[in-house]
């Protein structure tokens, strides 16, 4: 079967092969387990696309990323607001906590298929009036374009983490599926915060491949 197609409906595959309803539930709970298929919200069973391929050693931005591996990606503004900067970002960051900070929570997803969750945490004082810009596509190319902004070091964090709250139900998946959490630090070439981003994937929409040497 193809990416993304649509499997049979559990009664059609308990007769099928002619088993029970509950063996098959549990043969479909082992194969989304591997990441072989993914259940959408009152639709069925799919089959899992091909990973996305990301080498945090280069940084191109999500749309390109997408675009460049034969895909079409889409981005969803789920908030975006002006907030203080509470504690723990202040300590990541160095700003003072109770500071002004841009937070704007996006859902990005692939040929239609949702994959992760972002927050983005961005430094205010370099950038003015960003909550007014459109910010259904990248934000880096916004930065970039608008106000001669990019990251010139950044700190990346990658491991698996449990989806809660707010991403599983954005992700459409239940309260404690598997995910994979990464987490980006920029800073100027002053060494001045610029931006800190936490993303929630899918477990099974990403590939971390890293080219090392010629």
């Amino acid at each position: 079967m193809g990416s993304q197609e649509r499997l049979p409906s559990e009664r059609e595959l308990a007769g099928l092969f002619a088993t029970t309803r509950v063996t098959v539930r549990q043969a479909l709970g082992q194969l989304e387990a591997e990441g072989k298929i993914f259940r959408s919200n009152r639709r069925g069973w799919y089959v899992t696309p091909e990973r996305l391929q990301y080498d945090p050693s280069q940084d191109i931005g999500f749309y390109n990323l997408v675009h460049q591996q034969g895909y079409t990606p889409s981005t969803e503004t789920l908030g975006k607001q002006l907030t203080e900067t509470p504690l723990w970002l202040a300590q990541l960051s160095g700003l003072v906590q109770g500071a002004p900070i841009y937070h704007i929570v996006r859902r990005r997803s692939i040929d239609n298929r949702c994959v992760l969750v972002e927050h983005n945490y961005i430094n205010p004082d370099r950038c003015p009036g960003l909550l007014s810009q459109d910010t259904d596509h990248s934000i880096w190319q916004l930065l970039q374009s608008k106000y001669a902004l990019s990251p010139h070091k950044r700190q990346i964090e990658i491991y698996p983490q449990a989806l809660t709250g707010l991403e599983a139900d954005a992700l459409h998946v239940n309260q404690g599926s598997a995910g994979l959490f990464m987490q980006r630090l920029s800073y100027d070439d002053n060494d001045d915060f610029l931006e800190l981003d936490f993303e929630y994937w899918l477990h099974d929409a990403l590939k971390v491949a890293v080219q090392v040497g010629n």
